[in-house]
C-alpha cells in the first residue's frame, strides 16, 4: 500500500468516526437544551398563575378558562397523576388530529378553596422539525467537509510528496556502471533536502569506491599479466633440462598448472572489467541456434571424456541484436559449466525458445546459498573440481548488459541455468 492512500485511509476512518459519534451525539445535544428552553417557557408560564386566579370569580370564569386556554388543563388534584417536574407525553392534536410529542408542567393551585391541577402543555412538534432540519444541515456540511478535507489532503500530500518520488525515480533509474548527474535541486521540504542531500553523498561515496575497485582490478590484472609470462617461460626453459628427476618434473608441472590458472583468472577479470567499462558494441545479428550448436559442438570433446551426452532437442529461431563474441561467451561458459559440475555418463539438455535458453544438468545440491552462486569466485569447496569462480559471474553480466536476466533453479536433483531474453517489467 502506498505512504498516500495509507495515511489518506487512517484519516478516512478517523473521520468517519467522528462523524458516526457527532451526528447522535448533536441530536442528543440539541434536543436537551430545545426541552429545556421549552421547560424554561412552561416555567415561566406558570409563574403567572396567581394573576390568572385572581381573575377567576365564579365558575363559569373557571370554565371559560379552560374552553378558552387549549394550552392548559385545569382537573382536581389527584396526587396518583401528579408530577412536580416537566414530563412528556404523547397525545392526538385536536387541530391536527395527528398524535405528537407535548411537553408537561404540572403546578397545584387551590381554586374557590379546592386543590386543583394545573398543567401547562407545548407541543414538541416544532423541536421536532427544527432538529431535524438542523441535523440535515449539519451532515450536509459534515459530509462537506468530509469530502474536501479527503481531497484537500490527497492534492496536498501528492505536492508534498512529489520530491520523494522524483528521489525514488532518480534511484531507481540509478546505474553504478554509468556517469550520473547529481541532483542539485534544493526542495522547499526540510527533510527531503536533507535526504537528498545524504543519497548524493552515498552515491558520491560508492561511485568512488566503485571506481578504485575497478581500477585495482584492471591495474593487477594488468601487472599480473608480465611476471605471470616470465615465470611460464622460465618453467619452459627449466622442463628442457636434461637432468631433471621425476620428482623434479611433478614439481614443475604442479607448478606449471596454478600459474595457467592464475592466467586465466586474470583473463577473467580483464575479460569482466571490459563489460564494465562497455568496451563492447551491440551491433552483431546474432543467431542464437547457429551460435549454441557451435559451442556444444566446441564442448563435445569435453563431454565425452567424463562419457557425458550433449543434447539440444528441436531448437526454435532465435535472432537478437547484441555481441556475438559476448554471446558465444556466455553459451561457453554454461556448457563448460555443466560439463565440468555434472557426474559422468550424465546428460546435459541445451534448451532453446524464442523466450528462454536453458541449461540443465544433472547433479548434488549446492553446499551454499544460491544468492552467491553468480557472484565472483562463489563455488564449492572442492579441491577436484576445476574453474576459478568468474564463469557465471560472467555469465550474469553478459546477460545483464543485453538486458536479459538470469536465473538458476534446483529441482529434480537437476541445476537449471535459464536466460530470460525477455526484459522483465
Amino acid at each position: 500500500m502506498k505512504l498516500l492512500n495509507y495515511s489518506s485511509k487512517k484519516y478516512l476512518w478517523l473521520s468517519s468516526l467522528l462523524v458516526a459519534i457527532s451526528i447522535p451525539t448533536f441530536y442528543l445535544v440539541v434536543n436537551s437544551l430545545f426541552i429545556h428552553a421549552t421547560d424554561k417557557t412552561l416555567e415561566s408560564q406558570a409563574v403567572l398563575i396567581p394573576a390568572y386566579i385572581q381573575e377567576v370569580k365564579t365558575p363559569a370564569d373557571l370554565a371559560l378558562w379552560k374552553k378558552v386556554d387549549r394550552d392548559v388543563d385545569i382537573n382536581l388534584f389527584d396526587k396518583n397523576n401528579f408530577r412536580e417536574v416537566p414530563f412528556t407525553v404523547e397525545a392526538i392534536n385536536p387541530e391536527t388530529n395527528e398524535v405528537e410529542d407535548f411537553r408537561h408542567l404540572q403546578k397545584q393551585v387551590d381554586i374557590f378553596g379546592i386543590k386543583h391541577t394545573i398543567t401547562f402543555k407545548v407541543s414538541l412538534v416544532e423541536k421536532d422539525d427544527l432538529i431535524e432540519s438542523i441535523l440535515v444541515v449539519q451532515i450536509s456540511l459534515l459530509l462537506l467537509i468530509f469530502l474536501g478535507f479527503i481531497v484537500i489532503n490527497r492534492i496536498i500530500s501528492k505536492k508534498i510528496w512529489t520530491p520523494f518520488h522524483n528521489i525514488l525515480n532518480f534511484l531507481k533509474s540509478y546505474e553504478l556502471t554509468k556517469d550520473v548527474e547529481m541532483r542539485e535541486e534544493k526542495l522547499e521540504i526540510d527533510e527531503f533536502n536533507e535526504l537528498n542531500i545524504d543519497i548524493n553523498n552515498l552515491l558520491q561515496r560508492t561511485q568512488s569506491a566503485y571506481q578504485l575497485q575497478k581500477e585495482f582490478t584492471e591495474n593487477a590484472a594488468h601487472e599480473l599479466q608480465t611476471p605471470v609470462a616470465i615465470i611460464k617461460s622460465k618453467l619452459d626453459l627449466l622442463l628442457q633440462e636434461k637432468n631433471l628427476s621425476n620428482s623434479q618434473s611433478t614439481l614443475i608441472d604442479q607448478i606449471y598448472y596454478v600459474l595457467q590458472k592464475l592466467s586465466d583468472l586474470n583473463k577473467n577479470l580483464l575479460f569482466l572489467t571490459k563489460i564494465e567499462n562497455q568496451q563492447f558494441q551491440f551491433e552483431d545479428k546474432i543467431d542464437c541456434i547457429k551460435t549454441v550448436s557451435e559451442v556444444i559442438e566446441n564442448s563435445i570433446f569435453f563431454a565425452e571424456a567424463k562419457y557425458q551426452q550433449l543434447l539440444f532437442p528441436r531448437p526454435e529461431l532465435k535472432n537478437f541484436q547484441g555481441n556475438q563474441a559476448l554471446f558465444d561467451q556466455l553459451v561457453q561458459n554454461l556448457v563448460i559449466n555443466a560439463v565440468q559440475y555434472s557426474p559422468k555418463g550424465s546428460i546435459i539438455n541445451v534448451l532453446l525458445t524464442n523466450d528462454v535458453l536453458t541449461v540443465v544438468n544433472e547433479g548434488s545440491k549446492l553446499d551454499f546459498s544460491e544468492e552467491r552462486l553468480f557472484s565472483r569466485f562463489s563455488k564449492t569447496i572442492d579441491k577436484n573440481q576445476k574453474g576459478n569462480g568468474l564463469g557465471l559471474a560472467i555469465c550474469k553480466k553478459i546477460a545483464l548488459v543485453h538486458g536479459f536476466t538470469m536465473v538458476y533453479d534446483y529441482s529434480n536433483a537437476k541445476h537449471h541455468f535459464t536466460v530470460n531474453f525477455n526484459q522483465p517489467n
